[in-house]
């Protein structure tokens, strides 16, 4: 009867600690020095994570705007002059690159990071084969902004991926260095895109931004 009661007001003290006032299971870290916590891994593996994190995101940032030097083409292509379309090919991205930040964000802090990258890298894949392979201007448009959306996660909680991974006195550097790549992209997509336009076609822009 003794022991019962002993076990009974352990387990009532285990539930306090691991359940919040409605009842909730609460998962936390093994203290501060918990080695499977993310601030406490090893230099290498840090570096590893943000430079992935990096890539993810200018691979984005060059497809927003490499797409540039094709639109004459696709234009031609699509029997199509109107101006309106021919920017909108090109703008409709970055409208799916606004929207995308505002599902991934919150759903991170809810399913964890690495599962939106991976769904993130999935669909951006697919949607620029898709835009590769669009048969009209309509469906071009549509895959562009699909693309855009999906391909908004690295940006969208890359920020949060170096607060779990860096300690705040570090945080300054390493956000400065992962900008670094989505900064180049930007001026370096447009440029290749020019010659990959003029010696394979436009729908070898899209091929390339998928193989990664």
């Amino acid at each position: 009867m003794f022991r019962e009661k002993i076990r009974e007001k352990r387990a009532e003290e285990v539930n306090i600690e691991l359940q919040d006032e409605q009842g909730n299971i609460v998962v936390d870290w093994d203290g501060e020095d918990d080695k499977s916590k993310p601030i406490n891994w090893p230099a290498l593996d840090k570096f590893i994570n943000v430079g992935l994190v990096s890539v993810l995101t200018s691979i984005a940032s060059v497809a927003s705007a490499m797409c540039a030097p094709g639109v004459p083409d696709m234009m031609a292509e699509f029997h199509s002059d109107s101006q309106i379309l021919s920017s909108f090919i090109v703008s409709i991205f970055i409208l799916g690159y606004a929207v995308g930040p505002i599902m991934f964000a919150p759903l991170s802090e809810v399913y964890g990071r690495a599962v939106l990258y991976h769904i993130s890298n999935v669909t951006f894949t697919l949607f620029s084969i898709l835009s590769a392979v669009s048969p009209n201007l309509a469906a071009l448009i549509i895959f562009r902004f699909l693309s855009g959306a999906s391909g908004a996660a690295p940006l969208a909680i890359g920020g949060g991926t170096i607060a779990d991974l860096i300690r705040p006195e570090r945080r300054g550097v390493v956000v400065s260095v992962y900008f670094v790549g989505p900064m180049l992209g930007l001026a370096i997509g447009p440029v290749a895109a020019g010659y990959i336009t003029q010696g394979l076609g436009w729908r070898w822009i899209f091929w390339l931004t998928a193989i990664p």
